[in-house]
């Protein structure tokens, strides 16, 4: 190889290394704030209480610490199963964590509710547990297809 064409072999590397980052997508944040905000506008929601991050730690087992944005609420009517989870964490791994959090959450509330109360088991039997990037949601609700839906939008608006 000429003297000539070695000065522009690590030039030709940088500019593809440059072309293929263009190719890739932002990493995937949404407003959760807001998304709840509109659940809740939009009468989606019963009345429902917003947990502290130290409730949320001493119930789930979240580190709030952990979250960029977190926001749990359940029914305030004991005898329905409406839970809503709404968190972005710092990473995917985190994330996959409190998919997995989740999904334990769904099985539980069936649990409690199988015999108890059946038309509150066929709600959680419907929920909804899903992640996007390093954002995950949990919605446990007659609307949870809906929720589900709307969740996934927000990364993309």
């Amino acid at each position: 190889m000429n003297n000539t064409l070695k000065r522009f072999v690590p030039l030709l590397l940088l500019l593809a290394l440059l072309l293929s980052a263009c190719g890739q997508k932002a990493p995937a944040h949404a407003d959760l704030q807001a998304l709840y905000d509109h659940l809740e506008s939009e009468g989606k929601l019963p009345e429902m209480i917003v947990l502290s991050e130290k409730k949320v730690e001493s119930y789930y087992g979240i580190d709030p610490s952990a979250c960029k944005q977190l926001i749990v609420a359940m029914s305030d009517d004991g005898l329905r199963v409406d839970e809503i989870w709404l968190i972005e964490t710092g990473s995917e791994k985190e994330a996959e964590a409190l998919l997995t959090l989740a999904q334990s959450r769904i099985e539980q509330v069936c649990a409690e509710n199988k015999d108890y109360l059946p038309d509150q088991y066929a709600v959680a039997k419907e929920s909804q547990a899903l992640r996007v990037g390093s954002s995950v949601a949990l919605f446990i609700s007659p609307e949870a297809k809906e929720m589900a839906e709307l969740f996934t939008k927000a990364f993309t608006s």
